[in-house]
C-alpha cells in the first residue's frame, strides 16, 4: 500500500499523541465545567489555570495576559475590531496592515475602511517584506493600529518585527501593535518585549493541537471590547464555556513543539533542501522558489511557481500520488483571484497561477521530501504536456 506524503503542514496539523491523550482524558474523565462550584468544576479550573500559566510561560508573559479563543481567525477579529470600536478613540483612525496578511486581518480592516477609517495596505518588496520606509511615511499620531504577521503563511517570510515596533514607538507611541503569530509559534523564537508589541495571537491546529483553540496575547493593561457577551469567560474577553479538551491540548502540544524548537527546525530544513535538491536531481524545468532566499525563510514553507501549469491541476494530480499540498492559503483556496500575497510582492500572472505551497511538520522525513520531489518532476512534466497538447489543438 502507497504511504500518503503530507506536506500542508501550514493549512493544519495531524495531533500529536500527547495532546491526544489530555484532551480524551479531559472528554471522558475530567470533564467538568471550570465555571461550577463543586470539585469538578474545581478540578478543570485548576487545569484551566494550568494551561495558561504554561502559555504564559513560553511566550514570556504572564498568565493574566493569556486569553483562549477559538482560534487565529478570532484572534485577529478581537484585536482589530475592539482597537477601531475603542482604542481609536485615544489615537486616532489610522489602521496600517501589511498587504500580505492573512483574510482573517485583512476583511476585518476592509470593514472599518468601509465605515470611514483610514486604512492603509503596506507595501511590500519581491521577497514579501514590509517596506519600512514607506511604513515610516505613514505612521502618524492618529495611527490607532499596526498589525503585521511574523511569519507569512505562503512563502514562510520573516518580517522584521523589531525594526517595525521601533518605528511605531517613534512615529505612533499610542498605536497598538499587533502580530499575527499564527505560522511562527512553535517553529521560531519568540521577543514580545524586543519588538514592543501589545497583542500576538497563535492557533492550536498549526502547531500539532485539534481546531478550535487558540491564544490572544495582550499585553498586560490594554483594554478591548468583547466581541462575544454572555457569562464573562476570559475576564470578560471572550464568554462562552472554555473548551476544555481543547485547551488543555493546545496547552501540551505548545510545549511540546517549543521544547523541541531547535530540534524540530533541523528537521524541518532538512526536509526542504531535500525536496528542493530532488526537483533539481529529478530535472524539474523552469521552477522558482517565491519569497526570500530559502535559508532566510521560515524553516516549514516553500513556495514554488511551475510556470507553463496551473496550480489547482498540478495539486489534483499529486493528490492522485497521494502527495498532499496547496495552492496557498487553505482559508482563501476557494477564491478564484489568485494569491493577494504574490500578486502584493510584484509576481508576473505566469507565476501566481502555478505556484504551489509546500510546507512541513517535525514528522515529516527526508526520504518523503525525494519521492514527493520525484513524484512532483513527473507531474509538472505530465501537466506542461497535456497543458501544450490542449493549446495547440486551440
Amino acid at each position: 500500500m502507497k504511504q500518503s506524503i503530507y506536506f500542508d503542514n501550514s493549512a493544519t496539523t495531524k495531533v500529536c499523541p500527547q495532546a491526544i491523550k489530555i484532551a480524551l482524558a479531559a472528554m471522558e474523565e475530567d470533564f467538568g465545567n471550570p465555571s461550577s462550584l463543586h470539585k469538578k468544576g474545581a478540578a478543570a479550573a485548576r487545569a484551566l489555570a494550568g494551561a495558561r500559566q504554561t502559555l504564559a510561560g513560553l511566550l514570556q508573559a504572564k498568565a493574566g495576559e493569556i486569553y483562549f479563543t477559538s482560534g487565529g481567525s478570532e484572534g485577529n477579529n478581537t484585536v482589530i475590531h475592539g482597537v477601531a470600536a475603542y482604542w481609536s478613540k485615544k489615537t486616532g483612525k489610522r489602521i496600517l496592515v501589511s498587504a500580505v496578511e492573512h483574510p482573517s486581518v485583512l476583511e476585518p480592516a476592509k470593514f472599518w475602511a468601509a465605515k470611514g477609517y483610514d486604512v492603509h495596505m503596506i507595501p511590500v518588496d519581491g521577497h514579501g517584506l514590509v517596506n519600512l520606509s514607506i511604513l515610516e511615511t505613514l505612521l502618524n499620531r492618529q495611527t490607532c493600529l499596526v498589525s503585521v504577521m511574523h511569519v507569512n503563511n505562503e512563502t514562510g517570510t520573516i518580517q522584521p518585527l523589531a525594526e517595525i515596533g521601533n518605528l511605531i514607538r517613534c512615529k505612533a507611541p499610542d498605536a497598538l501593535f499587533h502580530i499575527d503569530g499564527v505560522q511562527a509559534f512553535g517553529r521560531l523564537p519568540l521577543q514580545l518585549s524586543s519588538w514592543r508589541a501589545d497583542a500576538y495571537t497563535l492557533s492550536g491546529h498549526k502547531i500539532h493541537a485539534p481546531k478550535g483553540c487558540g491564544v490572544l496575547w495582550l499585553r498586560d493593561g490594554i483594554y478591548l471590547p468583547p466581541l462575544i457577551l454572555g457569562g464573562g469567560q476570559e475576564k470578560n474577553l471572550r464568554s462562552g464555556t472554555e473548551n476544555m479538551p481543547a485547551i488543555l491540548a493546545l496547552a501540551t502540544a505548545a510545549n511540546w513543539v517549543c521544547g523541541q524548537m531547535q530540534e524540530n527546525e533541523i528537521k524541518m530544513r532538512q526536509v526542504k533542501r531535500a525536496f528542493l535538491d530532488g526537483l533539481q536531481q529529478a530535472g524539474c524545468e523552469d521552477w522558482y522558489v517565491n519569497g526570500p532566499e530559502v535559508e532566510m525563510a521560515a524553516p516549514h514553507i516553500v513556495n514554488i511557481s511551475f510556470p507553463g501549469t496551473k496550480s489547482e491541476v498540478l495539486l489534483h494530480y499529486l493528490e492522485g500520488e497521494d502527495v498532499y499540498v496547496s495552492s496557498g492559503s487553505a482559508c482563501s483556496s476557494h477564491s478564484q483571484k489568485g494569491s493577494h500575497v504574490l500578486s502584493a510582492m510584484g509576481l508576473q500572472t505566469a507565476r501566481i497561477e502555478s505556484a504551489l505551497r509546500f510546507s512541513f511538520c517535525p514528522y515529516n522525513t527526508v526520504e518523503e521530501a525525494r519521492q514527493a520531489a520525484k513524484v512532483t518532476a513527473a507531474t509538472v512534466r505530465d501537466v506542461k504536456m497535456m497543458m501544450g497538447a490542449g493549446k495547440k489543438r486551440r
